[in-house]
């Protein structure tokens, strides 16, 4: 069977790799895919918009989706140095089209055999049906809160103003028959940069002077919200060219495809950074390059069009979150990995103060320290209400495929067994732990898990440790106004969604090739959820659809 089983996985890669679209030199593979997604993008969001929480979830799976046949293109379609056909070709158009859709099966079989791998569920071949053991047998709201609650919080972030660009907006915009451009002078993309760049600045969280083998992290930050700020201004400018009546919905010109040289200037001139160091920048952003083998539009969202243009889709760069995707690249870069390693080391401080200052005015005392084989991350401490809670603080890169998630759950099980170790000295009466704390046996006591990105799966928890998110706990500290009403808000497991109630599970049949399985989805019940949904604006990529 194992044999069997890896016969299938190889022919389902081999059949979703067979598609017109690969066939073509690269740039115009690119270029087909990116403007086909452009169009999706438009829908949802200009033409037949979705409601916030539609569209969250609507871009997280075409972000998903779109990694795998630009990654087939990456790796098959002829690296030939080609002028760009932007005429609307209808069978390269459907071929686009349906690969993506295709993509949706794929993006579940590559969730389905990692877990095989990990021998996290079974899996037998029916015919030409792969039956995965029951999924149902693992509580999924975990997935759920990880998957729908924000990734930090949402009052970190500020509304922009877009009727402020309109008018300016205009007035650098040509349109002409089916196409538009837009002339990025200075003016334009200061007025840009605070406008939305102000906006997803607020995303960007880790020490700004970090400094990497070839820029800091404030350089990186820079580059990266101008040219988002640049990608959002061309999206907001092919409305503006619709509602003109350019044709076809402007979709020659729905990719954004600079000269190379061009862009490094407007990007210096916008940043005030060296043109060396812009470039370094966007070789690092640039999809498949800086010996990255496993590419993904997340995290590398521009490609190299091989004729001295780039392709820059505004779908891909307003709906990523540069500093989480640059972290993550850094562990892919050898050069970088072991410089970024000794840089996390602060993380956890940072978390730490984040959360101090969070609730600095709340009468609160708080603690940290060494007790024994362990430490105490974070002691929240009402000395009136007599009541102690200890935080195991976890940050790490948020998980985006199924393998990470599965790597960052183990470190969730790490901080979990931490936190018992804590409950246990308390409940022994330990007194390196009560000198620490200033604490004694008669406070409510609770020990739990913070972690900034993600809670782990449902087979690393522990009853006795409830564990959120970081910003999710402060946040409802603040809320109820105390840290009482808290605890039995963690101990009840309230945070979690519940299934019936806030989302449902659905069966989703895929289908590659002559292969078949079901696997699952999540589907919210309402659109005002009783959890804080994720920012419409930013996509993580998630293990399942």
């Amino acid at each position: 069977m194992p044999n069997l089983l890896e016969s299938a996985e190889s022919e389902i890669d081999a059949s979703f790799a067979d598609n017109a679209v690969a066939l073509v030199p690269f740039g115009q593979s690119v270029w087909t895919l990116l403007s086909v997604a452009e169009d999706y993008h438009f829908k949802a969001f200009v033409h037949s918009p979705l409601s916030d929480p539609r569209a969250t979830m609507y871009v997280d799976s075409l972000m998903n989706e779109l990694t795998y046949p630009l990654r087939v293109c990456h790796r098959l379609s002829p690296k030939d140095s080609i002028e760009i056909d932007r005429r609307m070709n209808e069978e390269l158009y459907r071929s686009a089209h349906e690969w993506i859709e295709k993509a949706g099966s794929y993006v579940n079989f590559s969730s389905i055999f990692p877990l095989y791998h990990a021998k996290q569920i079974e899996l037998k071949i029916v015919g030409n049906t792969l039956v995965p053991s029951d999924w149902r047998l693992g509580e999924l709201s975990y997935e759920v809160y990880d998957r729908f609650v924000a990734k930090r919080d949402p009052e970190r972030g500020a509304d922009f103003d877009q009727e402020r660009l309109v008018g300016e907006l205009a007035s650098h915009t040509n349109h002409s028959g089916d196409a538009f451009s837009v002339r990025f002078d200075q003016r334009l993309v200061q007025l840009l940069r605070v406008t939305f760049g102000t906006q997803m600045m607020a995303r960007h969280i880790l020490p700004s002077d970090w400094q990497f083998a070839g820029f800091s992290l404030q350089e990186y930050r820079d580059v990266f919200t101008c040219l988002q700020s640049l990608a959002y201004g061309w999206f907001l400018a092919r409305q503006l060219a619709v509602h003109k009546g350019v044709a076809h919905y402007g979709f020659k010109s729905s990719v954004w495809t600079p000269r190379k040289g061009a862009l490094v200037m407007t990007l210096s001139r916008g940043t005030g950074h060296a043109k060396e160091k812009v470039s370094e920048i966007l070789s690092y952003m640039t999809f498949g390059e800086v010996g990255v083998r496993h590419p993904d539009v997340a995290i590398q969202p521009i490609f190299d069009l091989l004729n001295g243009q780039y392709a820059i889709s505004p779908f891909l760069l307003v709906h990523t979150n540069g500093e989480r995707n640059l972290c993550v690249l850094l562990n892919q870069v050898p050069k970088e990995r072991a410089l970024y390693a000794r840089l996390v080391d602060e993380k956890e401080e940072m978390a730490r103060i984040q959360i101090i200052h969070t609730l600095a005015d709340m009468n609160l005392d708080f603690r940290h320290g060494r007790i024994g084989e362990t430490d105490v991350d974070l002691a929240i401490i009402d000395r009136a209400a007599k009541i102690c809670l200890c935080v195991e603080i976890k940050w790490f890169i948020e998980p985006a495929e199924i393998r990470e998630v599965l790597a960052r759950s183990e470190e969730i099980k790490k901080g979990v067994g931490q936190a018992v170790k804590i409950r246990a000295a308390f409940d022994r009466r330990d007194d390196t732990l009560f000198e620490l704390l200033d604490i004694d046996e008669t406070y409510d006591f609770l020990a739990m898990v913070g972690s900034e990105n993600s809670i782990g799966n449902h087979s690393v928890q522990d009853p006795r440790v409830p564990v959120t998110k970081l910003w999710h706990l402060a946040s409802e500290i603040r809320r109820t106004g105390g840290v009482g009403p808290v605890l039995a808000w963690l101990r009840s497991r309230a945070y979690l969604p519940q299934e019936g109630r806030d989302y449902r599970i659905l069966q989703i049949p895929i289908e590659i090739g002559k292969w078949r399985s079901t696997w699952y989805g999540i589907d919210y019940l309402h659109e005002e959820p009783g959890w804080v949904l994720p920012e419409s604006m930013e996509a993580s990529v998630a293990p399942s659809n």
